[in-house]
């Protein structure tokens, strides 16, 4: 009986070492590490190796912010594990083609963007075609390009407003180039401010500090 305690006991010692020095996968087949979740995760407290250890190459990654108190709530971002999820900052290019009449013009175009989560800023631009004026009075183009919400989504505006491209040359393609923020991570300050009769202001009080 004695042996057969000790070799049960050898065995489950064997197993357990084994388990202590390979990686564990939760929701996976082929952890990365010594503990790997592919899903959600719940815990009452949690401790980040220092220093923190560099991703390999081949490694995923996993964007990991935290919300401040009270909630401490902790959002992981990683497009392996969902795809296509938003990340806190995301760049977003539409290259949208112009009505033939006009080659220019695009008075609105609905990204489908959800206005309530996400805030959306134009980053740059590019257009295909060389605009002109038929005005006898030289002036320079200047493109009146916009991203503002209306209905829940946001819209996108772009035009060179009393220029167009010559009727010999196709439409013209814009390039906008959007940086999309998650809104738990990003505010939204609106100032207005009048210089007056001077060429010169400041702001009332620092919007953010």
């Amino acid at each position: 009986m004695n042996k057969i305690i000790s070799a049960v006991l050898f065995t489950s010692a064997i197993v357990l070492a084994r388990a202590q020095t390979g990686n564990v996968g939760i929701n996976t087949t082929t952890p990365e590490k010594e503990l790997s979740v592919n899903g959600t995760m719940k815990t009452s407290g949690m401790f980040f190796k220092d220093p923190i250890e560099k991703l390999g190459k081949d490694e995923n990654y996993t964007f990991i912010i935290k919300s401040p108190a009270p909630e401490n709530k902790i959002t992981a971002y990683n497009d392996s594990f969902v795809p296509n999820s938003p990340a806190p900052i995301n760049l977003i290019q539409f290259k949208i083609t112009c009505d033939a009449s006009d080659k220019d013009w695009v008075n609105e175009f609905d990204t489908k963007i959800n206005a309530k989560k996400f805030l959306v800023v134009i980053s740059s631009f590019g257009f295909t075609q060389p605009v002109r004026t038929y005005s006898a009075d030289w002036l320079t183009p200047v493109p009146q390009i916009y991203a503002y919400n209306t209905n829940g989504t946001w819209k996108l505006k772009a035009d060179y407003q009393g220029f167009a491209p010559d009727s010999a040359l196709p439409a013209g393609i814009w390039t906008l180039n959007l940086l999309v923020f998650d809104r738990s991570y990003a505010k939204e300050i609106n100032s207005t401010q009048a210089l007056g009769a001077s060429t010169t202001g400041a702001a009332a009080a620092p919007l953010i500090k």
